[in-house]
């Protein structure tokens, strides 16, 4: 199949399988839940629905249940709106990038926060070096 046609389809199923999401899901365990991006094979059998949600551990296996329970009906729903022969089976997989990089972003935030207490605490006053930002340069070695 086409591409470009399997990309419109993937857009596609993501916005519905969002908007079912935040809708017509009444669950009361379900958080908030945010659809990252979808894949489609190449038949349009299969279709992985890729989700990240905010929280901890816990948070994560109980929006990952009332996912599972939901697939069916999410999967009625993107077959309404395809068009297509046959509807993907619908799979959801949590994803971990979200959450790795979210957690590189706090990490790089702590580094910057040591850096700048640590740039605050060695310079002298009238020093403009330190606050800059840039890295100090070691002196050059002088020729023989």
């Amino acid at each position: 199949m086409n591409e470009r046609r399997i990309q419109r389809i993937q857009e596609l199923i993501k916005e519905r399988v969002a908007e079912v999401i935040d809708r017509d899901l009444a669950d009361p365990q379900l958080g908030m839940i945010t659809v990252t991006r979808v894949t489609v094979d190449r038949e349009l059998q299969h279709c992985v629905v890729y989700w990240s949600v905010l929280g901890d551990d816990k948070d994560r296996r109980r929006n990952e249940q009332v996912l599972t329970r939901a697939a069916g009906y999410v999967q009625r729903e993107v077959a309404k709106v395809l068009h297509t022969r046959t509807a993907p089976r619908v799979r959801f997989e949590f994803d971990a990038d979200l959450e790795g990089a979210l957690r590189l972003e706090r990490v790089l935030e702590e580094l910057r926060a040591e850096r700048e207490a640590k740039g605050s605490a060695t310079a002298e006053p009238g020093d403009d070096s330190a606050s800059d930002g840039d890295p100090v340069s070691p002196p050059a070695d002088p020729q023989p």
